[in-house]
């Protein structure tokens, strides 16, 4: 049934692209990046240049754990300190979107050559009326260029997490999030980790207590969630990729 589901949201998900092809009015700057065209997609270019200045005054050892992404992980103050002692670089920015970050790779991840890439990225995609099919488009074209340029690197993907602010969204995320699901199975190098219901309450719904004013954002008690069910697989993975 599941597999069933997932063929006829793939099908959709092409006549979403092609139905947008010729009509750029559809497309924004969280849709499928047309060739050459980089509308609104270097909003962040000061964060990056940020990066660089860091990078150039101490560059990240190679082979390392690079955390990218959006806000939540741009947020995550204490990575570093969360995942200890394994090798954490963050270059989570802005409010990113997947195209976003595919436009920065050879500024925040190629150049690393990370042996893990930890990424969550595509809830703002959706959040930009992006419907989760392209959105998902977008994840693989990320995942075929990270595998193109760093093929001994495995990703961990997390699925778009529930929030208040953005409850109705929800189905649309879970949509996105079985896709990528179902994506992750035939990619030895891919794995998706399902993070959504760590930040719900009993009710079924987004758990208040673990976030931020903004109602969007995780706070301290959030992180701690993920870090609790993070780690182990992060390490697992990292532990793997590195030479005994």
């Amino acid at each position: 049934m599941k597999k069933h589901l997932f063929s006829a949201l793939f099908a959709m998900s092409l006549a979403a692209i092609f139905g947008c092809k010729n009509d750029p009015g559809k497309m924004s700057h969280a849709g499928l990046i047309p060739r050459g065209d980089t509308t609104q997609i270097d909003r962040f270019e000061d964060e990056i240049k940020k990066f660089e200045a860091g990078d150039q005054a101490k560059m990240p050892a190679k082979g390392g754990v690079l955390f990218v992404g959006s806000s939540s992980f741009r947020m995550w103050n204490t990575a570093a300190e969360d995942f200890a002692p394994l090798p954490v670089i963050n270059r989570g920015f802005g409010g990113s979107t997947t195209p976003e970050v595919m436009h920065y790779a050879k500024r925040i991840i190629y150049k690393y050559e990370p042996s893990v890439i930890v990424y969550y990225c595509g809830e703002n995609d959706m959040a930009s009326e992006t419907p989760p099919q392209v959105a998902f488009q977008n994840f693989k074209k990320f995942i075929g260029e990270t595998e193109k340029n760093l093929p001994n690197a495995s990703v961990i993907a997390l699925s778009a997490k529930p929030s208040p602010s953005r409850w109705a969204l929800w189905k649309n995320f879970q949509q996105f999030n079985m896709m990528v699901e179902q994506f992750a199975q035939n990619r030895p190098n891919l794995r998706y980790v399902d993070i959504s219901g760590l930040l719900l309450g009993a009710n079924g719904e987004p758990d208040s207590a673990l976030f931020v004013e903004d109602k969007l954002h995780m706070n301290a008690g959030g992180y701690a969630k993920w870090t609790s069910t993070l780690k182990p697989i992060i390490t697992e993975v990292y532990n793997s990729k590195t030479p005994k």
